[in-house]
């Protein structure tokens, strides 16, 4: 492909195959490894971002003292699951986690300090589904929300826009901006798909209401369905509000193929979300985007679409 015109910050790294989901999970190491190899295969104009561990303190930004405390316990004692949910672990998930989130707040430094215009972090494990207390539906983290608030408290941004691609609706970043007319959450989703909680009524509450945005989608409805459902209510919003930076929860489950979503977007869907969330970036956020791997469990499926989306950021 030719050179990319906007420099891209690329994060992958191997540590997160440590986290053992356990056989037969799909959320596994090895979707991982494959996304790792074909992330290998991109040009050295891509930026190859590095890891850094998260501090205690920027978990705190989101999530409550007592869970991050219980995630601690439950791997330091060998357990297979969180006891606050449906979440597979193992003893280096915690360190896993920790990682993960550290990353995304590097790329988001990484952005702010202008040393490439926008980045993509696959890491592992995913955390939209995870709310302040809560870690369910795979999520232990939500590096999404933390890096938010990281925003906001370490960079001083005022308003933060966070689009959610991933086939299954957000909750936990829902509920944890649900009352904030500081962060615009927008979620498009298959419709009546775990975890059940993507009501398209919910506007957001209190000083939030107006900001919340949830977009359910039909089963088996292709790309064009989601593309059209984006001109007509999410890109309005985000023209209301005006965001400072823009937050991707890039999830590929909603890809033709995948064994958990019953949507049909192709690859060209999510270069075409891309490249529609380079505009509105341009627009209002200086062309500041950061980007987190959600789900996505076919792992060819997640490595080709990914790569379009990575490949579209680049221009």
């Amino acid at each position: 492909m030719n050179e990319p015109i906007q420099r891209v910050g690329v994060h992958y790294n191997a540590c997160y195959e440590r986290h053992d989901t356990g056989p037969g999970h799909p959320e596994s190491a090895e979707r991982y490894r494959v996304l790792e190899s074909a992330l290998a295969t991109l040009p050295p104009e891509f930026v190859r971002l590095p890891c850094r561990r998260a501090r205690v303190a920027e978990i705190l930004l989101v999530h409550e003292h007592y869970y991050h405390d219980l995630v601690y316990r439950d791997t330091e004692t060998f357990a297979d699951r969180l006891r606050s949910g449906d979440t597979a672990i193992c003893e280096e998930s915690y360190d896993v986690a920790l990682e993960a989130t550290g990353a995304v707040l590097e790329a988001v430094d990484t952005v702010m300090a202008g040393v490439v215009s926008v980045a993509f972090c696959a890491v592992r494990p995913p955390g939209h589904h995870a709310t302040a207390a809560r870690g369910m539906g795979f999520c232990i983290f939500n590096h999404v929300a933390i890096a938010a608030r990281y925003l906001q408290s370490h960079h001083g941004l005022k308003k933060i826009a966070i689009i959610d691609w991933d086939v299954h609706h957000g909750n936990g970043t829902e509920a944890i901006f649900i009352e904030d007319p500081t962060v615009c959450y927008i979620s498009l989703h298959e419709a009546n798909l775990y975890p059940y909680t993507d009501d398209s009524s919910e506007r957001g509450q209190g000083a939030g209401q107006g900001v919340n945005l949830n977009i359910p989608l039909p089963n088996h409805s292709d790309g064009s369905i989601a593309l059209q459902q984006w001109t007509a209510q999410l890109e309005p919003l985000i023209d209301a509000f005006q965001p400072d930076f823009l937050l991707i929860s890039a999830g590929f489950d909603a890809r033709t193929g995948d064994p958990i979503g019953g949507l049909r977007w192709t690859d060209e869907t999510y270069a075409e979300m891309t490249r529609r969330c380079l505009v509105l970036a341009d627009k209002w956020c200086g062309g500041r985007i950061v980007s987190t791997l959600e789900g996505g469990y076919n792992p060819q499926g997640l490595a080709a679409a990914v790569l379009a989306h990575v490949r579209a950021l680049a221009r």
